[in-house]
């Protein structure tokens, strides 16, 4: 409803998602306590080529649900089967090692280093992988940000611009280009276009569903349920640390989701 406010259209109007295959199972979770909501397990399977999405309220606990996969926070229990082990991650470095990649909510802070250039940012992730001895391969630095910045329609005047001087956008999808030098399997968004301009936000769908063709499977959260139902195959809706529900396609209505994000189902089921 905020971005139809906003430019009078809807999700819908501007982005139309495409049916494709889905394959194997690519990420499946068990039993996962985090630390926060010790209480509550929480079950569910993204397949690959599928796109699920997390709704709820804010403090549902989705964002601490993406970080216990991606092993950016502890948990207390459960499996995550990703990448030949059930193990859940104990570290970042170990979810990467796995398959599995997070784009974090907060940008700026978290996903980018800002005073760094475009090509510096997308190549931190593979700086091992690219390595010349303890060197910076800069010939191979600047071929994966050409690549990225073509692939992923970049708009910088050059791989050397800080990437402070970016657009909302693109430093999204700088943030993208680092993880997905590393090919993943399974991609971790959290809130992909908040804070971003209504053409990006477009830009980052279609990005989603061209990961989702290749191959990937692709799990987001988001607050805004115009985009849960414009771009996910599939929702999982939170409430309080528990998923209280989960919609197919053809069942996306805002009062569906609405009514499992409060709780209200919860309660009538009890």
């Amino acid at each position: 409803a905020m971005v139809r406010l906003m430019v009078g259209r809807d999700v819908s109007q501007f982005y139309q998602r495409t049916p494709h295959e889905l394959g194997e199972v690519a990420l499946s979770v068990t039993g996962l306590r985090t630390v926060e909501n010790a209480k509550h397990a929480l079950d569910f399977e993204v397949r690959a080529g599928e796109v699920v999405g997390v709704a709820g309220l804010v403090g549902a606990g989705r964002s601490e649900m993406l970080a216990a996969i991606f092993g950016a926070r502890p948990a207390v229990g459960g499996e995550v089967v990703a990448g030949g082990s059930s193990k859940v991650p104990r570290s970042p470095l170990e979810a990467l090692n796995r398959g599995l990649a997070l784009v974090p909510e907060d940008r700026k802070g978290q996903g980018l280093i800002l005073e760094m250039a475009v090509k510096e940012n997308m190549s931190l992730a593979s700086l091992r992988r690219d390595a010349k001895g303890p060197f910076v391969d800069e010939a191979k630095e600047e071929a994966l940000t050409v690549e990225m910045t073509e692939a992923l329609s970049v708009k910088t005047p050059g791989s050397w611009q800080l990437a402070r001087y970016l657009s909302g956008g693109n430093q999204q999808k700088i943030v993208l280009a680092k993880w997905l030098a590393l090919k993943p399997k399974v991609l971790l968004l959290d809130e992909p276009t908040r804070g971003i301009d209504i053409g990006a936000k477009e830009e980052i769908y279609l990005l989603m569903e061209k990961f989702a063709k290749e191959g990937m499977a692709v799990l987001f959260v988001s607050s805004e349920m115009e985009e849960i139902m414009g771009v996910a195959d599939r929702a999982l809706v939170m409430h309080e640390g528990r998923i209280s529900g989960e919609l197919g396609r053809d069942e996306f209505t805002e009062e569906a989701i609405m009514e499992l994000a409060t709780g209200r189902s919860l309660m009538n089921a009890s």
